[in-house]
């Protein structure tokens, strides 16, 4: 009796083992490898706070097109750092917000600006105001659309601005990986031609 009790609890735990594995494959995961630009010290002794406004009309990161493929997602994404053309390195599972601090934080760092974590910390404040992301499947190709303005405030005063929008697009081979490799060409892209030191010349900052 014993042994069949054994034999009915080790069945069932198998049971569940294979189901939580099966159920966590159908989640499909989405990455952002931004590539790094060649460092600078054109901003060094700067100190930033980055804030993150969503203005999209739709919070939808997935286009119609592509929802089939993309069932089940939890609507976040993994992050990937790459310099030059080496793989990327991964850095974490985020939110749009947070994945958008964290891309940019990267980028004022490697120009010599302190980011700080709290707004009191500094009176530069610089808003991402997120307009549009949506990565769609347009017949047979991956297409990623991307708009967005920076802000730079002073004590909360409105000093500056830049727009920065794109598309990009690569033809659909293999399950999502290219949607992977078309979603860091349009971040990598967008962010890098924010032309940081031109923003803060406008501000009056430097």
């Amino acid at each position: 009796m014993k042994s069949k009790n054994r034999a009915m609890r080790l069945f069932i735990g198998m049971l569940f083992i294979l189901t939580a594995v099966t159920f966590c494959s159908t989640i499909p995961e989405l990455k952002v490898t931004y590539r790094l630009p060649m460092r600078s010290d054109e901003l060094k002794g700067k100190k930033v706070f980055i804030g993150f406004e969503d203005a999209r009309k739709s919070k939808d990161l997935i286009g119609k097109g592509a929802q089939e493929q993309y069932k089940n997602f939890s609507g976040n994404i993994t992050l990937l750092f790459s310099r030059g053309d080496e793989e990327g390195f991964r850095i974490g599972v985020y939110h749009i917000p947070a994945l958008f601090k964290e891309v940019f934080k990267e980028r004022l760092e490697y120009m010599g600006v302190e980011v700080v974590s709290e707004k009191k910390e500094s009176e530069i404040e610089m808003v991402i105001v997120l307009k549009k992301l949506l990565l769609d499947l347009v017949e047979r190709d991956w297409v990623v659309t991307m708009d967005y303005e920076t802000k730079l405030l002073k004590d909360g005063e409105f000093l500056g601005s830049q727009t920065v929008s794109g598309q990009a697009q690569r033809l659909k081979l293999l399950g999502r990986r290219d949607a992977d490799k078309v979603m860091g060409e349009i971040f990598t892209d967008a962010v890098n031609r924010l032309d940081v030191p031109r923003l803060f010349q406008q501000a009056g900052l430097i």
